[in-house]
């Protein structure tokens, strides 16, 4: 029992205290900057939630992501996380999608930032039962285990 509420207090932690900088890659948009999309070639998607926090009320997260529909164009994404109470943080750049998650051979991956170091990356998946939701992963790119926490984002 003990282990598993230092288990659960690691995780929110690191959670909470994500690299509040992100590094730019040349050509990419810098952190702080709207991702700008233009034409008819380009999808977005909008996920928004609350996602907890260690040490705020939570975090007020919209993920944007901007699908580009033409062979070999970038996907982008902006991430902005309000940490209730604190600060504001937007993070973007390209984002990638892999295909399985567990059981589901159709769940999608969605690797942000998988273009830079994986201290920086971070995991997001959705089910093909349920694609309006998407699942905060951990560092490790598993769910997390505290099922009294929220850490899902809907589509708008």
């Amino acid at each position: 029992m003990m282990g598993g509420l230092l288990l659960l207090a690691v995780l929110v932690w690191v959670g909470c205290t994500r690299p509040k900088t992100t590094t730019g890659t040349p050509g990419a948009v810098q952190a702080g900057q709207p991702v700008v999309v233009t034409g008819d070639s380009v999808s977005t998607a909008v996920y928004k939630g609350i996602l907890p926090c260690a040490d705020c009320p939570g975090i007020d997260t919209t993920l944007k992501l901007y699908y580009t529909k033409t062979t070999g164009g970038d996907n982008r994404f902006e991430l902005t996380e309000v940490y209730i109470d604190r600060d504001t943080f937007v993070t973007s750049g390209r984002f990638n999608t892999e295909r399985g998650y567990g059981n589901d051979n159709d769940a999608t991956v969605i690797v942000l930032n998988y273009d830079q170091p994986e201290s920086e990356q971070s995991y997001y998946m959705h089910y093909s039962i349920q694609p309006g939701e998407l699942h905060a992963l951990t560092i490790g790119r598993e769910l997390h285990t505290d099922t009294r926490m929220n850490y899902i984002l809907k589509k708008q």
